[in-house]
């Protein structure tokens, strides 16, 4: 529940591409110069590409189970061909561009918020609510935490992308509220119906966990949600990651930069299909996730705040001498800001690629996500003063 309230702050992101009319990554050039937004895309750039590994992969893995009820249970060749087909659904509808995005994401929600209702209403019935034998402890619970606001925080570098075409009289009301009520109603009820199936099933494997609660008639469609759901949140982070690479500069088409991250996605996925166990490699890229997701998000969000989301627009296209060059096109308040936040939530890291030394003392906590509180207060102490709203 508190980490579906986080839509909130990713809903209100979204005024920011109303009043500029572009993406959010062109955006935080206001906040890190024109030359201090190039690492801070990069990274996000890396983390994207990531996250539309994992939601390959999960349509992969669905895939592969509906071939194998079909009874194709090929082994290494089902999975590849499971694998090749998540990607081209994928791959089509991002590179036709954001009308044909935003009218298969219109109607998938329809089909997907029905579906998945069913589904809750099938698996919650035989939920275990015994109390469990031990508590989860300090480590368990800011584990929990970390997992559930990975979601949310990973389409931080993003909203403005898919806001940027609306009326420029759109209401703040409006935007944060229909971002907040969509993700927060469907992160909940997913994670409750995660929740009631961990405690009947073994979820290493969430897909055929799941599956094995599911009458006989409800599981192929079950297995044809996951895919659809995987798709429409792989076709959103891609096609904001072709956006990015075109962001940092880089002189190619948005086919193009969709045809590159494509195909670093596809290489990461077969790394983490075939190489790696995907569970384990999920939930440490999600803990890992966070370390650049919140900081950077404490700062862009504090920047919005102190310049009342008003920006110069033309501005944010300018180069040398524009209104956001800063010290030779890097803003100091900004990027100190980030890296105090990065250099917090590494230090309170508890993921299995890397553990930060302040977790032991504190009990085995991960405080990752207070790594936005911290980059937002000092991005605040050090731009309160050079900060402010654009006056029209």
């Amino acid at each position: 529940m508190l980490g579906g309230l986080s839509f909130l702050a990713i809903g209100a992101a979204g005024l920011s591409g109303v009043r500029t009319g572009t993406a959010t990554l062109v955006i935080s050039r206001a906040v890190f110069g024109p030359r201090g937004n190039w690492p801070a895309g990069l990274l996000n750039w890396i983390v994207s590409i990531g996250y539309t590994i994992v939601n390959t992969v999960v349509g992969t893995l669905a895939l592969e189970a509906f071939l194998a009820d079909l009874g194709w249970s090929g082994g290494t060749a089902a999975r590849a061909l499971a694998l090749a087909v998540t990607l081209a659904l994928t791959f089509a509808v991002a590179l036709w561009g954001h009308a044909t995005v935003q009218f298969a994401e219109r109607w998938m929600a329809y089909v997907l918020a029905a579906g998945f209702a069913v589904l809750l209403l099938l698996v919650l019935p035989g939920a275990d609510t015994a109390a469990p034998s031990a508590g989860p402890g300090a480590a368990g619970w800011s584990l929990a935490f970390v997992v559930m606001l990975a979601g949310p925080f990973s389409y931080l570098p993003m909203p403005a992308d898919y806001t940027r075409y609306l009326p420029r009289t759109t209401s703040l009301k409006a935007v944060t509220w229909s971002g907040a009520l969509g993700g927060f109603v469907s992160s909940v009820a997913l994670g409750i119906t995660g929740v009631a199936a961990a405690t009947q099933v073994d979820m290493a494997d969430a897909v055929a966990g799941t599956e094995s609660l599911l009458p006989g008639w409800f599981q192929p469609l079950f297995l044809a949600l996951v895919l659809g759901g995987s798709v429409t949140n792989s076709i959103i982070t891609l096609y904001s990651s072709s956006l990015n690479l075109q962001v940092l500069g880089i002189p190619w088409s948005r086919a193009r930069a969709i045809v590159i991250s494509a195909a670093v996605t596809g290489i990461g996925s077969l790394g983490a299909l075939f190489l790696t166990d995907f569970t384990t490699s999920l939930l440490s890229f999600l803990s890992l996730l966070i370390i650049v997701f919140a900081p950077w998000g404490g700062v862009f969000l504090a920047d919005m705040l102190l310049r009342r989301c008003t920006y110069d627009a033309a501005g944010l296209h300018a180069g040398t001498g524009g209104p956001y060059w800063y010290r030779s096109g890097w803003h100091p308040a900004g990027l100190t800001a980030l890296l105090a936040g990065l250099l917090f939530s590494a230090l309170t890291c508890d993921s299995e690629l890397w553990t930060g030394p302040l977790v032991a003392p504190l009990g085995g906590a991960d405080l990752t996500l207070l790594g936005a509180v911290v980059s937002a207060l000092v991005y605040g102490l050090l731009a309160r003063r050079t900060v402010a709203p654009v006056r029209a």
